[in-house]
């Protein structure tokens, strides 16, 4: 099982789960090449060396899970399609369930110079105000997590990671959390974003078998009706 921090005095940061939130600040990296994974998927790993998370992509799904390092799901992030935004939500667990949504992430605009994405929590229905708000370059490895519309950055994605003396490969990169900020929520974030400019085939497949299944259904009770 991961070794978990304690949780932090103040849990006011929490996205995901308290236990992902710790009072000192923290510095991630995510690599392809964790040491004993050759799955080739994106990995979390800790200034000791520990793998924390790992993106697992269930391809006839269309979902990509945020998982421990036992396997257990922490989340699960799904693309919402037929939406302008490319809208992904986040589920606790395993669950796609409507009552375990944790959050939405969608961009600000269809046409943007700039990457800049909104995330709304589940309580935050009527979406008239971002909870975070998410600035820069994903493919540059270098972006910043702000809450709301404030210039509060709780996290920051570098393109150098900060954890001396680990091998994780030449593309690894990493994060800067800030205390209190939601570990998981931001390595769900990374896996998204890792997601959405992998350009592989498999996962762009996977995407396009499920919107063609959902627009039959959509036919299908069209023509029923």
């Amino acid at each position: 099982m991961v070794n978990i921090p304690p949780p932090a005095a103040s849990s006011s940061g929490a996205v995901i789960n308290p236990l992902f939130c710790v009072g000192y600040p923290l510095d991630l990296a995510f690599t392809t090449k964790a040491p004993g994974d050759k799955s080739g998927q994106l990995s979390t790993v800790d200034s000791s060396g520990n793998t924390i998370f790992r993106a697992k992509r269930l391809a006839w799904s269309g979902f990509t899970q945020l998982v421990d390092l036992a396997g257990h799901p922490v989340v699960t992030m799904k693309a919402k399609f037929r939406t302008m935004h490319d809208r992904w939500q986040v589920f606790a667990g395993e669950s796609t369930e409507p009552k375990d949504l944790l959050f939405s992430l969608k961009r600000t605009s269809t046409f943007q110079l700039h990457d800049e994405w909104v995330v709304f929590l589940a309580a935050n229905t009527k979406e008239e105000e971002c909870d975070f708000k998410i600035t820069g370059s994903y493919r540059k490895k270098n972006y910043s997590i702000y809450r709301g519309n404030s210039s509060l950055a709780v996290a920051q994605m570098i393109k150098e990671h900060k954890l001396a003396g680990l091998s994780l490969g030449k593309h690894a990169y990493g994060a800067s959390i800030s205390p209190n900020c939601d570990y998981a929520f931001v390595c769900a974030l990374a896996a998204i974003f890792h997601e959405l400019n992998s350009g592989d085939p498999q996962t762009l497949g996977a995407v396009a078998a499920v919107a063609a299944g959902q627009a039959a259904g959509a036919a299908a009770g069209a023509a029923a009706g």
